[in-house]
Formats: structure tokens, C-alpha cells, sequence
């Protein structure tokens, strides 16, 4: 998924459940915060006080160790769909769609968000793991770590083969890591793609991805529900708004890039615009573009950022705790 959905589809369907536009845009930009987490050193926003900060985001070679894809894939983006030591013999690290059973990570994530009483936390707490949530319906079949689980041969768009195995089986495997679905490049994460590819086992596995972003849309739908009134029964998004659930169809058929299509999504949910800088800039002092920085010269910055008044308040403190609880659960119950 990409910011059509983790900011604009689930702004909507926040509002849908029942949210108002504030607390919507709040849970929304959390769910899209998590793709643009690229801070990882602590700050001091008081005289000797730290603030360790969550990296969510990863984007360069340290992506090939353990240490990130049990950190930040596997919390965020690849979540399994069991407790590993409750059922060693039959747990995989291969993500699955959540579908809201008991057992799933994803509904226990979402139940363990709902037992927070401070509002702001909750609803950032929920923000970042509906991205978790969102990502199962795009990424299922893959997983976190790097495995063969993850290899891609042949790839073909609507029955017409595209490229030939060759490629992927030299090119890729030389340039690509078999980490989560990097040899299968973006196309799991476009709404609009119907396509189909060949597994690690020789396997044909078609995905229609607008099928799927439906299907996520529905069961995000349900955890909102449920988290802005969880006295009452089970909502359906189809029924309970048939025609939005038309018009979710619509956009996530419809091809194009992400900015043009988080424009049509904009003039449909009337959503405020997104930019990853807001949180920051309303908790520190300081210049907050670091995203392209290296991670020696983000540390030497880090220490020149001071916090600003209600800091401690702040959505963007809040989200980085929301993170570091998500992946203290997550880990608990995949260790």
C-alpha cells in the first residue's frame, strides 16, 4: 500500500466509522507517518533528558540484517499472523490478510490500541497499527526476512507475459534482495494491478490487487468501527455506505501515478494534505528535513534538536511511542 491508501483511504474510512475530521486526519497521518519514520537516534528535547525516536522506515543497505527486518518490517509492514511460541510447529514468517479472527496479530494489535485512555495515543496507537493492517492485504505471500520465500520468477499483467523468467531469475537475483517484495518491485502495492506471478515453489499466483484494497478497506472498516464504539455489533462497510464502496472501487481501479492518484483521492475525501514534516516541525526546534541524511550525520543533528513547548504532547512523541509499543508487542510474540 502506499499513501492513497494509508493516508486517504483510511482518513475516509475513519470518517465513515464515526471519527471526527480531527481525530480522522489523526489516525490517518500516523498510518502514513510509519512509511516516512526515518529518524533513529535519540534527541534531548530537555537539558539532559533523551528521547529515543522508532525508525519505521528503511530504505538502504542495512535492510539486508536481522536487526531491521525483525524491527521495522516485520512490526510495521510484514506482520505475521501468529504467536510463533504458541505454535512453533505450524508458524511462518509469511504474511497472510487479516480477516479479524481472535488469533491474528492484527486483531490483537488492534484489541491491546483499544485499552489505551489517553485519546491522542489511542488514536495514533490505532493510526500505526491499521498500516500494519493495511499492508497484510498487499503483502501477504511475503514476508520480512530475507528468505527464498520471498524469490519471484515469471511475472505477467493481465495474461500477457511481460517479462520473460530470464530476467528475474539473473537481473533480480543479482540487484534485488529476497526481502519482502522487493523482486516483485512495486506491483503489490498498486491498487490497480491485476496480475499474477510464479512463486519460489513454480507456483502461479494470480493477485487481483482492487479485490484486495476492498477487502482491506472492509475489514480496516470493522477495527474502526469497533474502536469508536465497541458496544456495538459488527459493521459492513458495503452495506452500511454502498455508495462510497462504489467509489473506493473506482479510485483503486483506476491507473495512474501516486500524486495523481492522491489527487483524486483528495477531491473525494476532502482530506487536509499530507506532509511528513507537520509533526515534527510542531514538536522541535530545529531543521526537520533529515530523511536524506546518513545515520552518523542524523545522530550529530539529533543532538542540536530541542523540544518546544507541550513536546511531551506532541503527536509526533506520541507516534514514536505508539511505534515502540507496536514493535515490543510484535516481537514478544514472534521471539
Amino acid at each position: 500500500m502506499e499513501k492513497d491508501f494509508h493516508y486517504y483511504t483510511i482518513y475516509q474510512l475513519s470518517t465513515l466509522a464515526g471519527f471526527s475530521k480531527t481525530d480522522a486526519y489523526t489516525i490517518a497521518y500516523a498510518s502514513q507517518y510509519v512509511d516516512d519514520s526515518t529518524e533513529s537516534e535519540p534527541i534531548r528535547p530537555f537539558k539532559d533528558q533523551y528521547f529515543d525516536t522508532a525508525r519505521t522506515a528503511h530504505y538502504n543497505l542495512e535492510g539486508f540484517t536481522w536487526n531491521v527486518q525483525k524491527k521495522i518490517y516485520m512490526p510495521f509492514h510484514f506482520l505475521p499472523s501468529m504467536i510463533r511460541w504458541e505454535s512453533p510447529a505450524k508458524f511462518i514468517y509469511i504474511t497472510q490478510p487479516a480477516f479479524g479472527t481472535k488469533t491474528e496479530l492484527a486483531t490483537r494489535l488492534v484489541e491491546d490500541v483499544l485499552t489505551e485512555t489517553n485519546k491522542r495515543f489511542r488514536l495514533i496507537r490505532l493510526g500505526v497499527a491499521l498500516h500494519a493492517v493495511a499492508d497484510t492485504f498487499s503483502h501477504f505471500g511475503f514476508s520480512g526476512r530475507q528468505h527464498n520465500e520471498n524469490d519471484v520468477g515469471k511475472i505477467w499483467f493481465k495474461d500477457k507475459q511481460k517479462w520473460d523468467a530470464r530476467f528475474f531469475e539473473t537481473h533480480a537475483d543479482l540487484f534485488v534482495p529476497r526481502i519482502g517484495h522487493l523482486e516483485a518491485f512495486k506491483f503489490p502495492d498498486q491498487p490497480w494491478r491485476l496480475w499474477r506471478y510464479e512463486d519460489n515453489n513454480g507456483n502461479h499466483i494470480p493477485r487481483n490487487n482492487t479485490d484486495w484494497c476492498l477487502k482491506g478497506a472492509a475489514q480496516i472498516y470493522q477495527f474502526l468501527a469497533i474502536a469508536k464504539s465497541p458496544v456495538d455489533p459488527p459493521k459492513n462497510l458495503a452495506h452500511d455506505f454502498p455508495e462510497d464502496y462504489k467509489t473506493l472501487a473506482v479510485l483503486f481501479s483506476q491507473k495512474g501515478s501516486l500524486e495523481n492518484r492522491c489527487g483524486r483521492w483528495k477531491a473525494y475525501t476532502t482530506a487536509p494534505d499530507y506532509d511528513k514534516q507537520t509533526w515534527r516541525k510542531q514538536a522541535v526546534k530545529g531543521d526537520v528535513n533529515w530523511d536524506d541524511m546518513s545515520r552518523s550525520d542524523f545522530r550529530n543533528h539529533a543532538i542540536r534538536l530541542i523540544g518546544k513547548k507541550g513536546f511531551e504532547t506532541s503527536r509526533w512523541a506520541f507516534f514514536h511511542r505508539a511505534a515502540f509499543k507496536q514493535r515490543s508487542l510484535v516481537l514478544g510474540w514472534l521471539n
